[in-house]
């Protein structure tokens, strides 16, 4: 998922690449949407942007909070019909995997309210419609997925069936994404997801073969070898071996417990800040600086989650 689902990867880290207008998807419609009021974007690497909720935003607004964090992602072309591009999927997955809800539904009628309150006219019930597919979208994905039973072991290469599971994974996420929302829009937002997992299984196809065929061979190898193997392939391969553990555990997340992930981040975020709040005011102090550690350490239980922390702008 991703950017989904999407984590850090899911969400976290992806790359925002600009769109282009789908004329052919809606036929033109009314005349241009008025521009949409300005949303602050979030504070760089910090996923929901709650770096700002220290001192909130710099005036008074009447808007609920994950309105003024969301990323401004909606835009219009000349005809008024609305821009499919990467940045909306970012909008939608903001809404339905990090906003603050309690379950899909809560955070589909969320994030509803904010299209209804960015843009109008075409675009607007344009941005509505695809909303609501992405929803139930989320809804299949998850559904399709727990039907596959794939359970990776952390840490432990999947077992040749469990790669087969992979495949038809793959091949029925892409499916269910061109059937949702058709080929150009599913190329768009999710062709390097579907892309990269299909690149992954073939990889594991590949060593598991090499690895029979290797132990088919009488010849075994000798002592240079062996040696040569150690020195130079063990690093490339722990990083390779690395890399796909953390795609696989992304392809094969729920939208639900990315959120339920979220969730927990956000609580984990909050709780910091108020605590932090309380310490010894004696800023810059080495007290001080032991103090925010300790408690993040405490609060924090990952190295993932401090690491994250940090990078959304915490002492």
């Amino acid at each position: 998922m991703t950017t989904s689902l999407h984590r850090e990867r899911y969400w976290l880290g992806a790359a925002v690449l600009a769109g282009v207008a789908l004329v052919w998807y809606w036929p033109a419609g009314d005349s241009p949407a008025p521009p949409a009021p300005p949303a602050a974007a979030p504070v760089p690497h910090d996923t929901f942007g709650l770096a700002r909720w220290n001192s909130g935003p710099s005036q008074p607004s009447e808007l609920p909070l994950d309105d003024q964090l969301a990323p401004s992602s909606l835009s219009t072309d000349a005809s008024g019909n609305l821009v499919v591009d990467a940045p909306l999927r970012v909008l939608f997955e903001f809404f339905l995997v990090r906003g603050d809800g309690a379950d899909l539904d809560a955070r589909a009628a969320q994030l509803r309210a904010h299209l209804e309150r960015q843009v109008s006219g075409a675009a607007g019930e344009q941005a509505r419609t695809l909303a609501t597919r992405y929803t139930a979208y989320m809804r299949a994905h998850d559904e399709l997925l727990a039907s596959q039973r794939i359970a990776l072991a952390a840490g432990a290469a999947p077992t040749p069936q469990q790669v087969e599971q992979l495949a038809t994974w793959q091949q029925q996420r892409a499916r269910l994404r061109q059937s949702t929302f058709g080929p150009a829009i599913a190329s768009r937002w999710f062709g390097a997801d579907d892309a990269e997992l299909a690149q992954a299984v073939a990889d594991l196809r590949a060593r598991a073969s090499a690895s029979t065929n290797a132990a088919g061979n009488e010849a075994e190898p000798d002592s240079n070898t062996l040696r040569e193997r150690r020195l130079h392939d063990a690093t490339w391969e722990a990083a390779r071996d690395t890399g796909t553990g953390e795609l696989l555990a992304r392809a094969t997340q729920s939208y639900e417990a990315a959120a339920g992930e979220e969730r927990t981040w956000r609580a984990h975020y909050l709780r910091y800040r108020a605590d932090a709040a309380l310490l010894t005011a004696a800023a810059g102090t080495d007290a001080r600086r032991r103090q925010l550690d300790a408690l993040q350490a405490r609060i924090f239980p990952t190295e993932r989650e401090r690491i994250r922390a940090r990078a959304s702008g915490i002492e």
